[in-house]
């Protein structure tokens, strides 16, 4: 799942706290009768006659914030706009001048938080804000302006999504774009209206084309929001990245110089107590989520199980009933700011999940938590399922294994993804503390006893440990503020002291992070260890890979398909060991050192992966290899299929090409190379460039198998490792130090190499002259590779 936040990548953005009640949808003609309500927010209306969007010219100067979102997505995991996505807030205010009424955004990067009305200016007139919109005054009993040209715009950015996206460009067609008149809402703090937005393009991508009925004209519905800011009260909590939370952050230009200019917040919902304090109490007013209804069963109970493990989090902080999750009111509208919502998304392939928010700007107080579940994403998890289960001679329990995987797996992310619209940020090492968070990636847990694999524990159940600080840390109360500052640091100090360890995104997801215990997908508090066990279990897995994977009516050419979760089994955990290699291990301040991995766990790490590198372990059982026959009639590859060098026949040596190309990159990664070099300059006693590389091609150039079925397996292996030696070579990340050294290192193995090939014969000698051939060549020409077109490693995440 990936974090939502308009701040990161994972994916945030920005408004307040309103209290969630279950009310349904106000109609149309009560939205009407609503406008002539001095209770109302901003009054708007559709006259049928001239098509105009008629707004009410009042409350001008008066900040308020501007969301928009997708009331009707895309249905693309690869374009990213989908139903329900939150796009950015906005904090803006209409200004009037003469006959002009503009819309003006804010500038809320910069300020002073000071008494003093001139410092505020001062700050005010040094930075500059944004005019979104100019309108037209009309004057009468009731001044009103036209905003169809406000709102039937992008504000969204859905033309620049599809751009980047390679979709090509498109542009916003206005003529075949415009107003629903039956969309507008009107509530006492939000108003509401939807757009029809087309946008046209002479040459759409093939993204585009695949999930809409003309891609040259793409139409989906917009909505805007304009919701009144929280009403005073809230306190915000200063940002400390050990407590794991997800942050906003403004330079305070009224701050004594001796102190930070950077002001950085927590983001979390208003909750509060009825008896204040650090006591357990009632709440004013519980977080309430609701769940979409279009999740069907027994997706639906599994989702709300488990949002609702949060419950017990809030609990334990002392907030008597203050988290609740409730299936959605018939008729209430998913898009409304008022509610928290766990929305079931269709897409035409699956992909990621996110956890979005809208929150104040000022204070980084949250209104509305949105979560978006991709609804493929579960098919992935039976399909792994059915593979690790494809030997159980009971069948209905391993489809009820199977079936109950999947469903945890469910449960795990509709907590994971809703962690984060609670304000928690992504927790990466938890997986190395026993699973301490839910707000780690997890990889399915599967056992091998006496030769079969059980899976009936493959996800935990409820929130962890560390989430259960984290809330406390979040929301707890206190007595005092001077009692606020010693708890939480005392809270602090009590995690580490538990062992708990929160290393997060920027740290772990990148393929040059380098920390040992933060990784995504991975398991196990020694990832080496679990990569040698997940081994034998993978290699078990492909012993009993059979038909029975296949769901019913599927044809047998689809097993290959089903075939690539397996065969790719260890590939998260390969990632996982390969960060021992030059890699660190440091904290966000619980102490004030951090080290490089130990020569031990290097050199650990290094033979896993030559081991998970060799033949043996890329070549498939002979008895599997017979099984997978072509696809068949309108059945085709997909990129979810292994690519072939054969045509329809499947390509054992193309699988073997891909994983050992991810092992090799892994272990060859530049900046990892480089933390090696460094390492050792400190220590002799450490992993040398050297000694890294000598053991990569002993165990892999200089290593014929003795076996001939294996011979062709080594080949491609070697050419691949060359590519990888080569691609750091000459890349842009590698150091100056490193290159000299790879470079000398290489053109001694070239007449190793050549000498080794006259020790061989046929083939062999052929494939060895050939290697140094082309590793003389590389020397000399930075974008020469032994492979020219890699074949594509099958996409993986999200499981």
């Amino acid at each position: 799942m990936k974090l939502s936040s308009r701040l990161a990548v994972g994916i945030f953005i920005a408004t307040s706290s309103y209290s969630t009640v279950t009310h349904a949808a106000i109609d149309v003609a009560a939205a009407q009768q609503q406008q002539d309500s001095s209770q109302t927010f901003y009054q708007l209306k559709f006259d049928d006659d001239s098509g105009d969007l008629l707004l009410n010219v009042e409350k001008l100067n008066q900040p308020f914030l501007l969301v928009t979102s997708l009331v009707q997505g895309v249905g693309s995991n690869d374009i990213g706009l989908d139903r329900g996505q939150l796009g950015t807030t906005r904090l803006v205010q209409f200004e009037r001048y003469g006959r002009d009424l503009v819309l003006k955004q804010l500038n809320t990067k910069y300020r002073a938080d000071s008494d003093n009305p001139a410092e505020q200016q001062a700050v005010k007139d040094a930075f500059a804000d944004s005019i979104l919109w100019r309108g037209k005054i009309v004057d009468g009993k009731q001044p009103k302006v036209a905003i169809n040209d406000l709102v039937v715009n992008d504000l969204h950015g859905v033309a620049a999504r599809l751009k980047n996206t390679g979709q090509g460009s498109y542009q916003l067609a206005k003529g075949l774009s415009l107003v629903e008149p039956k969309s507008i809402k009107i509530f006492p703090k939000n108003a509401d209206v939807d757009v029809l937005l087309t946008f046209t393009s002479n040459k759409p991508g093939n993204y585009a084309w695949q999930v809409t009925p003309d891609a040259k004209k793409l139409t989906l519905k917009m909505r805007y929001s304009m919701v009144a800011l929280p009403e005073a009260g809230y306190q915000s909590r200063a940002y400390d990245p050990r407590s794991g939370y997800l942050s906003g952050s403004y330079m305070d230009y009224a701050q004594p110089i001796d102190k930070p200019i950077t002001q950085r917040y927590l983001l979390r919902h208003r909750l509060e107590k009825v008896n204040p304090g650090s006591a357990p109490s009632k709440v004013k007013k519980p977080i309430v989520y609701y769940l979409d209804r279009g999740a069907p069963e027994p997706i639906r109970s599994a989702l709300l199980e488990g949002a609702r493990w949060w419950s017990t989090a809030f609990e334990q902080a002392g907030f008597v009933d203050g988290f609740k999750v409730e299936l959605l009111p018939k008729g209430a509208d998913p898009q409304d700011v008022r509610y928290n919502m766990i929305q079931w998304v269709h897409r035409a392939t699956r992909g990621w999940s996110y956890g979005s928010v809208i929150h104040d700007p000022r204070n980084g107080e949250i209104i509305k938590g949105h979560v978006t579940l991709g609804s493929l994403r579960v098919r992935q998890d039976l399909l792994i399922a059915r593979g690790l289960t494809a030997g159980w001679q009971d069948r209905g329990a391993a489809d009820k294994a199977s079936m109950e995987m999947a469903l945890a797996r469910i449960r795990q992310l509709s907590a994971h993804e809703l962690g984060h619209t609670i304000g928690i940020s992504h927790n990466f090492a938890a997986s190395s503390t026993h699973d301490a968070s839910v707000m780690d990636y997890p990889h399915p847990k599967f056992t091998l006893n006496n030769g079969k694999i059980d899976i009936n524990n493959a996800y935990g159940v409820g929130v962890g440990k560390w989430d259960e600080f984290a809330i406390k840390y979040g929301y707890g109360k206190f007595d005092s503020q001077k009692e606020q500052k010693q708890s939480l640091q005392a809270l602090i100090a009590q995690a580490h002291k538990d062992g708990l360890r929160n290393i997060g995104e920027s740290d772990s997801r990148a393929a040059d992070a380098s920390h040992i215990y933060a990784s995504l997908w991975d398991n196990g508090t020694n990832a080496i260890d679990e990569l040698n066990r997940m081994q034998k279990v993978r290699q078990q897995a492909l012993k009993d890979f059979n038909v029975n994977v296949l769901l019913d009516g599927q044809p047998l050419g689809e097993l290959s398909d089903a075939l690539v979760p397996m065969y790719l089994l260890s590939r998260y955990q390969i990632n996982a060991a390969a960060k021992y290699i030059g890699g660190t291990d440091y904290d966000y301040g619980y102490t004030n050192k951090w080290q490089f991995s130990s020569n031990e766990s290097q050199r650990s790490s290094l033979k896993a992966l030559l081991d998970a590198l060799s033949p043996q372990q890329l070549a498939l059982p002979t008895a599997l290899k017979t099984q997978l026959v072509p696809k068949s009639g309108a059945y085709r590859r997909t990129r979810e299929s292994f690519a072939s060098r054969l045509g329809v026949i499947s390509d054992e040596l193309g699988m073997a090409e891909v994983l050992s190309r991810h092992i090799s990159d892994n272990i060859l990664q530049p900046k990892r190379l480089n933390r090696i070099d460094e390492a050792h300059r400190g220590s002799a006693e450490r992993l040398s460039i050297k000694a890294l590389l000598t053991q990569v091609l002993n165990s892999t150039w200089f290593n014929k198998p003795s076996q001939t079925n294996m011979v062709r397996l080594w080949m491609r292996t070697n050419a691949v490792v060359a590519d990888s030696i080569l691609a750091s070579l000459h890349h842009p990340n590698t150091s100056a130090e490193v290159k000299a050294m790879m470079a000398e290192h290489l053109v001694l193995t070239s007449k190793q190499l050549a000498r080794y090939a006259r020790q061989n014969s046929g083939d062999s000698e052929a494939h060895l002259q050939w290697l140094a051939a082309g590793i003389n060549k590389g020397l000399k020409e930075p974008k020469y590779r032994l492979i020219n077109e890699p074949l594509a490693l099958p996409p993986g995440s999200p499981i």
